[in-house]
């Protein structure tokens, strides 16, 4: 196809408003694939760079989704399609900034440059997103690959904001923080460095609370993670390939291919069937079921280090309301503080969902001991699941003595917050019914 061709496309794509022709379709989709073995090529010089890096991080690629493609057309009618630059992306994730900055040196020591790099470290964005982009230039057919380089905090954001996106039918990644400046903002101070101000912190409490968010993404990932494993563990050890189609309203799919054309002729026919469906085809450099979890938290929806992070934020808004002797706004705040409580020891059990085997029976999730699982095996998961449990026990204990040294002085307050915080084992176990409509575990033993 000439660039000609590609922007009368992109023309009747404006005009058709998104609704095309399946003649337009497949030109697009041969538009959209004539990138792959450039950005193949590109992956592969990449993942040599990381290596020389840290072993352990995290490559990725895949080519803009058809979808997308479509709606940033719509949004930029006078752009030229053929123009458009990020089609092929890669993604790299390292620990630190230090690393992400060595990566940047490397590139663009090995490949031709394209355009400024545009430094979301050093400049954030408004909504929060952290990162550095670069275009470079496949060196052998000259098209342009977006590479983005993030650490691995910077790029569990990132997913968070594709998961609200999902949840809630928010568009903060494709439209902005000015389409829902609010939420936007919630994710802005939950991407922050800095210690959040009275303010900034209520507003996260308010957003937690108002969305039920909390729970709401808890019960997605519970949902998910067992089935998600199980067909992760079924697919094909040679896999190079993954395509996952995400969904708030039932199990992510995961396929595997070893041959891209296959994967890329799958992506297409799936796409057909279900237009608005959230689909990505991708290639990891060492795939393993939990670097996928990490690069497509949004995708896979079994993984999110979003709970932890929101812990200590919880922890001091409690803390202030004993200290501004609001004991109405402190039980508010500690009921937040227990449904999170839940949801990790939650995420502790399900860490460890090899120990099981999991079916669902009238509304009950019921976890069987597996008796197939080696002593080994299972004398190591169980002191994981047990190191876990400690450690939140430790933790809550922690929290406890602070809110002691923080109690009001008024002996009626006081013992106002005594009563409550006496029947905390008995809400937290109604959290975690709550988040996971019933769980029986069998033992059989």
């Amino acid at each position: 196809m000439t660039n000609g061709e590609i922007n009368r496309l992109g023309t009747r794509i404006v005009k058709a408003e998104g609704v095309l022709s399946s003649k337009d379709l497949s030109m697009l989709q041969e538009f959209r694939t004539s990138f792959s073995k450039p950005l193949t090529n590109t992956f592969n010089e990449v993942i040599s760079i990381k290596n020389n890096i840290r072993q352990s991080a995290i490559v990725a690629f895949r080519l803009k989704r058809i979808g997308t493609i479509i709606n940033k057309v719509i949004r930029k009618p006078d752009m030229n399609l053929s123009r458009m630059g990020d089609i092929a992306g890669i993604r790299m994730m390292f620990e630190n900034d230090r690393e992400v900055y060595r990566a940047l040196e490397f590139i663009q020591s090995q490949f031709e440059q394209s355009g400024k790099v545009r430094d979301y470290i050093k400049y954030p964005k408004k909504i929060g997103y952290k990162g550095v982009h670069i275009y470079v230039k496949d060196k052998t057919s000259g098209k342009r690959i977006e590479i983005q380089i993030r650490t691995t905090a910077h790029h569990n954001w990132a997913t968070l904001v594709e998961i609200s996106d999902l949840l809630y039918d928010t568009r903060l990644k494709e439209l902005g923080y000015e389409s829902n400046p609010k939420f936007a903002e919630f994710h802005a101070l939950m991407s922050s460095d800095k210690e959040l101000t009275d303010e900034e912190a209520d507003l996260v409490f308010e957003m937690l609370e108002e969305r039920d968010y909390i729970t709401r993404l808890s019960k997605l990932f519970r949902r998910n993670f067992s089935e998600v494993k199980k067909q992760w563990g079924a697919l094909g050890k040679k896999s190079k390939y993954f395509l996952i189609e995400a969904s708030k309203n039932q199990t992510p799919i995961l396929k595997a291919f070893v041959n891209y054309e296959d994967a890329e002729r799958e992506y297409f026919e799936t796409y057909k069937r279900s237009q608005h469906a959230e689909i990505v085809l991708t290639a990891i450099s060492k795939p393993s079921f939990h670097q996928l979890c990490i690069a497509y938290a949004n995708y896979v929806l079994s993984y999110h280090v979003f709970i932890k992070d929101v812990e200590p934020i919880i922890k001091n808004l409690a803390l202030r309301a004993l200290e501004e002797n609001n004991i109405r706004k402190f039980k508010k705040i500690f009921s937040t503080y227990e449904s999170l409580q839940a949801s990790l020891l939650l995420d502790a059990v399900f860490e460890v969902i090899e120990l099981y085997g999991v079916k669902f029976d009238n509304g009950k999730i019921v976890l069987q001991f597996n008796k197939a699982i080696t002593k080994s095996k299972e004398r190591i998961l169980k002191n994981r699941l047990n190191k876990s449990i400690k450690e939140r026990a430790n933790s809550f204990s922690s929290f406890l003595m602070e809110i002691n040294q923080n109690m009001p002085s008024g002996f009626f307050k006081k013992q106002r917050c005594n009563a409550f915080l006496k029947k905390h084992k008995k809400r937290l176990e109604n959290d975690i019914k709550k988040q996971t409509l019933h769980i029986v575990i069998e033992t059989n033993q």
